[in-house]
């Protein structure tokens, strides 16, 4: 092999897929703005409440439209391939991924909390800002409303910036040119590291984070369509953070929730201040979805997709390259 054939694939005489997948980090995180506007929701600190403020979710919007435009270059100049391809376009069935995402990830939260019940480690009551043991206050209604649709609104797009980021185009690429296990175990690493600068974080929850993204990266494998994970990431968020009021990450988002939960002990079961996703429960719930989503009859890879990730530009004309590795 001489230096070039580092690089360059004689086959394909493209790019090394590593090379480009360093590409796409080096141009996602070149600007300072962009570190700038992330951080912020993954600040530790004694204040372990997130930011839902109008510019957090402007800044979030930002991020999303500059990895997409990212990852179209890189695609389009690297691969020869299109936007589509990433696997945010409106092929048959993405609504679909979404709704079987959204229930499954409302499923699995619900299931997580009733473990931590049955351990006793969980109690589950009315918030008491708009729940007052005799009725409701309609008042209160009017303070948890915005905040839980301001949380799903935020939870949607960090979901979706997170999915492009560790699901997205790198994943994509080194899947192209390397065995599955070593893009989903490297990002998943990944995701569980960009998770250990949250409040009250162990190595519990960093494992269970890894844990979640190997989940997140069997559910893109199944539909190789980035709905059904990021839909997954949303609901199992939302339903943590607004409605079941468990820290997620850490983190207290929405502050005023449906319901006030409480996580003690035994810590190793609840996670305790970092939330569910810091002990066994979750754990349990997480080995147990990573074997159904991979066994799973009911998702399947759209027609479009197939066509998206088969078809390599080259001019004005078209090549088939599936199994190809580079």
């Amino acid at each position: 092999m001489n230096s070039m054939e580092l690089f360059i694939n004689p086959q394909t005489k493209r790019l090394r897929s590593g090379w480009r997948a360093a590409v796409f980090a080096a141009l996602l995180f070149s600007p300072r703005l962009l570190l700038d506007l992330f951080l912020p929701a993954r600040q530790a600190g004694a204040a372990a409440v997130f930011d839902l403020s109008v510019e957090m979710i402007l800044a979030y919007v930002a991020l999303i439209v500059w990895a997409l435009g990212v990852s179209g270059v890189c695609l389009r100049f690297l691969e020869g391939m299109k936007l589509p391809a990433l696997g945010f376009a409106l092929h048959s069935g993405w609504l679909g991924d979404v709704i079987k995402g959204c229930a499954v990830g409302a499923l699995m939260i619900a299931s997580v909390v009733a473990l931590q019940i049955i351990g006793g480690g969980a109690r589950l009551n009315f918030n008491s800002v708009w729940w007052k043991g005799q009725g409701i206050d309609w008042a209160g209604v009017w303070t948890v409303a915005p905040e839980v649709c301001a949380a799903l609104v935020l939870f949607i797009l960090a979901g979706a910036f997170e999915e492009l980021v560790y699901r997205g185009y790198a994943f994509q690429t080194l899947l192209r040119g390397a065995p599955a296990f070593l893009p989903i175990l490297f990002f998943s690493i990944l995701f569980g590291a960009a998770h250990w600068g949250n409040p009250s974080r162990t190595f519990f929850s960093t494992a269970n984070t890894i844990l979640a993204g190997i989940w997140l990266s069997m559910a893109y494998l199944k539909t190789r369509s980035l709905w059904f994970p990021a839909a997954l990431h949303t609901s199992w968020n939302w339903t943590m953070g607004a409605l079941f009021g468990l820290p997620v990450s850490g983190l207290r988002v929405p502050q005023h929730p449906v319901l006030a939960s409480t996580g003690g002990e035994p810590v190793w079961l609840t996670g305790g201040s970092y939330g569910s996703e810091g002990g066994a429960a979750a754990a349990i719930v997480l080995i147990i979805a990573i074997a159904v989503i991979w066994r799973a009859k009911w998702l399947s890879v759209s027609p479009e997709m197939n066509a998206a990730l088969s078809m390599r530009i080259t001019g004005s004309e078209s090549s088939i390259n599936l199994g190809l590795r580079d």
